[in-house]
């Protein structure tokens, strides 16, 4: 588990923000509530298995056609059949004896030669992750007892993000051109206290 971990760590982890269970303020510590990375998952006979701890693909990037009806609803949009198993999350609660409830994804986005900002989102959650102490007894689909892997169906890009630039072309760069997701994690832990993740990042190139 401990070498799946430090694999991850340096094919995915760009930088900790770090926090602590000690008030609503970020530090430095950057190791109690670990965004790890954005994966996938496999396909077999057109159905999606999500991944697990041990199995999990790495999934950094992609190219999207700006246009295509495709990315109408967003992304992913597992619905579209072509990104069935794309953009999931996972998260690690490495806390001892405390349990954290997340309550929000936020996306940042960059696009380089852009005149004009690029409008933030949010996903409002609410799920548990057990802490790294928890007995192997209770049950977590994903393969280690303080981790959560969930799909970020039409959060990672909104539609109405995607309608944003569609509608701003002319004060954005020429297509094709990249756009930078900057996504961070809040949760609160069992005594009460605000813990945001480290960022992790993905990245788009829109296409005409």
């Amino acid at each position: 588990m401990e070498a799946v971990g430090r694999v991850v760590g340096l094919a995915l982890i760009l930088g900790f923000i770090g926090v602590s269970c000690g008030g609503d303020n970020e530090n430095s510590q950057g190791s109690s509530f670990r965004a790890v990375g954005i994966f996938q998952g496999t396909v077999e006979q057109d159905k999606c298995t999500a991944p697990v701890a041990d199995k999990a693909i790495a999934d950094q990037s992609i190219a999207l056609s700006l246009n295509d009806s495709s990315v109408d609803e967003g992304y992913p949009n597992a619905s579209s059949g072509f990104f069935l198993c794309r953009a999931y999350i996972w998260l690690e609660n490495n806390l001892v004896n405390q349990s954290i409830v997340v309550d929000r994804i936020d996306f940042d986005y960059e696009i380089p030669g852009a005149r004009i900002n690029i409008p933030a989102s949010a996903s409002l959650v609410g799920f548990r992750i057990s802490p790294e102490n928890a007995p192997d007894t209770v049950v977590n689909p994903f393969g280690q007892v303080n981790i959560y892997i969930g799909h970020l169906e039409g959060e990672l890009v909104p539609a109405s993000l995607v309608l944003f630039l569609r509608q701003n072309q002319p004060s954005l760069p020429a297509l094709p051109y990249n756009m930078l997701i900057h996504i961070t994690v809040r949760g609160r832990t069992d005594s009460g206290d605000l813990l945001v993740s480290n960022e992790i990042r993905y990245s788009i190139q829109w296409t005409p």
